[in-house]
Formats: C-alpha cells, structure tokens, sequence
C-alpha cells in the first residue's frame, strides 16, 4: 500500500476508528488482524459498505466526540476548528490531526508526531472501551483501551 506524503513530505498516518457493538466484542475479542486483513482488500469507499462492518459496529455521535475533545484538547492545542462532521487541530510541537465522521467510522488524518495520535486515543478511550482502531498503511490495529479478558 502506498504511503500518503503532505506537501512538504512528511509522513501522514491515516485511521480508521470504530466503536464496536456491545454483544460482538467477546466474538471481536483476539479476532483484531482478521478485521484488518478483511479492510486490508478495501478501499475507504468500499470499507464502508462492507456488511461485517455494519453489522458489529455502532453508529457514533459526532457531536458527544467533538464536543468531549474540545473540552480536553482546546487549552493544549493553538488551533482548534469544527466544521460540520470535522474537526481539526494543530499543535505547535506535535503536528496537525484532522477528524471526520463518515458513516459508523471516525477517519482521522495524523500529520507529525505520534503524541497526536496518543491524545485522540487517551480521549476516546475515556469515552468507551469498545473504540478499535485500523491503520492500514502501517498495518496496526488495537483497541484503544486494551481489554482485561478473563477464560472461565
């Protein structure tokens, strides 16, 4: 997969976040590559019509994400802009990250350091520990707050 370059070169790290349905994630559960090697065949068009997507994952509330985010992130952010289903910030030392709902999937764009990852995922983390994240260009995926699963 070709890796996506900004104009200035520098690396952009794309995400694909999912907020997976109560009553799947035992199934989901040790199942995270199979999902990814499932999108890894999918363009993002094609990902979003994709059935076990639908299926395992719940619609999320732009506005609860956005609104919780900037709440959390304005004071440590220099530029912070919510536009419709978007939202963008910019960080002087860390880089620039930009936010989109698109159907049941957060997409999000990721422009410099890794701590800007970090704080979109401590954030939603504290939301819900059903997020789970895909980054097909690195071939990287998790959940965002990892499980404790327990065999009886």
């Amino acid at each position: 997969m070709k890796k996506k370059l900004n104009e200035g070169g520098f690396l952009v790290r794309t995400y694909s976040i999912y907020k997976i349905k109560e009553e799947h994630l035992t199934f989901i559960f040790g199942r995270e590559r199979k999902l990814l090697e499932m999108m890894q065949g999918c363009e993002d068009a094609n990902e979003k019509s994709l059935k076990e997507l639908a299926y395992i994952c719940e619609s999320v509330r732009f506005d609860e994400i956005a609104a919780m985010l900037e709440a959390q992130l304005d004071s440590k952010y220099a530029h912070l802009e919510r536009a419709r289903n978007a939202l963008f910030l910019e960080h002087p030392i860390k880089g620039k990250m930009a936010i989109y709902l698109v159907e049941r999937k957060i997409c999000v764009y990721c422009e410099g350091s890794r701590m800007l990852d970090l704080d979109l995922f401590q954030m939603l983390a504290k939301m819900s520990e059903r997020f789970i994240a895909f980054n097909k260009q690195d071939n990287e995926c998790g959940w965002l707050k990892p499980m404790k699963y327990t065999m009886h």
